[in-house]
C-alpha cells in the first residue's frame, strides 16, 4: 500500500470540486486500514475515509489530513432458504450495481434504491432511502475496523441507530469505523412498494415485475436527477434534506406558506406532505419551487431546474464557497418565507466553519 501526498480530491467525487489531500491512500481490505491508521497516528492526522464520493462535498483546501479510499469488492450469498436471502457486499461495489444483481436474481428490498450514485458502504452511512424503501429495512448487519481498538467488528441493525439520513456511521460514532462488509437480508417474494406517487403512476393497476419497476425508477430518476457522469454536470444528489416536522411546526409552515404564496400552495402542500418516523415529511423541493429558486446561480454552482434540490457543478469548474453561498442563500430565503430551516444532506469535508 502506497501513501502519496498532495493527491487532488475533485477526480475522486461526484461533485469534481475540491482541493488536494496532504495524504491518500487507496485500501483493499483490513490490513492495509490497519496500516494507513498506523500511520495516521504516527503523524497526528485526521482521517477521512472515502468511498464513492457521492455525498461529500470537499473544501477548496482540501483535507489536511490522510484520507483512504477503499476499493474492497465482491458480492456473496451468505446463506437462503425459501423466503429470503443474505447477501454480503464489500463496502467498494458500485450501488447500482449491487441493486441490478438483486433484480436479476429476483430478490426484493432494494429495487426502489435503483440508479443511486456512489459505493454500497455510503448505503448504511446515510440511511439511503428513495421511493419508499431505505438501508435500514435491508441492512441485516455491517462488518467494520474500529480504528480505535484496532480491531473488526461486526455491527447489527439495531446498533446502526439508523434515522432519517442518519446512522451511528455519520453522528455519534463518525469517523471511529471503515465500513468493508454490508450484509443485507432480501426477500425471494414481495410486492412493489408504490408509496410515491411518481411511481405508483407508471403502472397503475398493473403489477410490475422487479426489472420493470426497476426501469421506472431510473426513468423516473433520470428526469429529476442529473446522473452524475463525465458527461453530465457534477453534483452530489439532493443537498437540501427533506424537512421532518411535528405538528406545530408543520402548522407554523402552512401559515406561513398561506401568507406568503396564497391558500392554493398551502392545499398544495397538505397534499404533498406524508407521514414518516411519526412526523411530517415535506417536500423541499416544493418549498424552494414556491420561493421562486430553480436555476439560481452563484458563480459555477447553479439550482437544478427539474429538482432543485439538487445542486450542480454547473460550469464544471465551480468552488466549494460558490457551492455553499448559494446552499446558505437558499436556506436563508425558505427560512425567511417558510419559516423552517432546511438541513445540508451531503457530508462537509475539510471546512473549518460550521454550516
Amino acid at each position: 500500500m502506497e501513501i502519496q501526498e498532495n493527491i487532488a480530491l475533485a477526480p475522486h467525487t461526484t461533485f469534481k470540486i475540491g482541493g488536494p489531500a496532504r495524504y491518500f491512500c487507496i485500501v483493499n481490505d483490513q490490513f492495509e486500514a490497519l496500516t494507513a491508521y498506523e500511520f495516521a497516528k504516527k503523524h497526528a492526522l485526521n482521517v477521512f475515509v472515502l468511498g464513492g464520493g457521492s455525498n461529500i462535498l470537499v473544501s477548496d483546501q482540501g483535507f489536511g489530513g490522510l484520507v483512504i479510499k477503499v476499493v474492497n469488492k465482491g458480492i456473496e450469498v451468505l446463506s437462503q432458504n425459501d423466503k429470503d436471502v443474505l447477501l454480503k457486499v464489500a463496502s467498494g461495489e458500485i450501488w447500482d450495481e449491487v441493486v441490478k444483481f438483486s433484480v436479476s436474481n429476483n430478490w426484493w428490498g432494494i429495487e426502489n434504491l435503483s440508479h443511486i450514485p456512489g459505493s454500497t458502504g455510503a448505503i448504511a452511512v446515510q440511511n439511503v432511502g428513495a421511493y419508499g424503501q431505505e438501508a435500514s429495512k435491508v441492512v441485516e448487519s455491517v462488518d467494520v475496523f474500529n480504528k480505535e481498538s484496532l480491531n473488526n467488528q461486526n455491527i447489527k441493525n439495531w446498533q446502526c441507530h439508523f434515522g432519517y439520513r442518519k446512522s451511528i456511521f455519520n453522528t455519534v460514532s463518525r469517523g471511529k469505523f471503515i465500513i468493508f462488509n454490508i450484509i443485507f437480508k432480501l426477500q425471494k417474494e414481495g410486492s412493489p412498494n408504490f408509496s410515491y406517487r411518481d411511481l405508483a403512476n407508471k403502472f397503475k393497476e398493473k403489477k410490475p415485475a422487479l426489472s420493470e419497476i426497476r426501469q421506472a425508477v431510473i426513468e423516473i430518476r433520470n428526469q429529476k436527477f442529473p446522473f452524475p457522469t463525465e458527461a453530465v454536470k457534477g453534483n452530489a444528489g439532493s443537498f437540501f434534506k427533506n424537512p421532518l416536522l411535528n405538528e406545530n411546526d408543520y402548522l407554523r409552515l402552512r401559515i406561513a406558506v398561506a401568507k406568503n404564496f396564497g391558500a392554493e400552495a398551502a392545499g398544495k402542500l397538505e397534499k404533498k406532505k406524508f407521514t414518516e418516523e411519526k412526523q411530517i415529511k415535506v417536500p423541499a423541493a416544493y418549498l424552494l419551487e414556491l420561493c421562486g429558486l430553480k436555476d439560481m446561480q452563484e458563480g459555477g454552482a447553479g439550482i437544478n431546474h427539474n429538482q432543485p434540490l439538487v445542486i450542480i457543478n454547473k460550469t464544471g469548474t465551480a468552488t466549494a464557497n460558490e457551492v455553499l453561498t448559494l446552499a446558505s442563500k437558499v436556506r436563508q430565503i425558505v427560512s425567511a418565507k417558510c419559516l423552517i430551516k432546511l438541513d445540508f444532506e451531503p457530508e462537509l469535508i475539510g471546512f473549518k466553519e460550521l454550516f
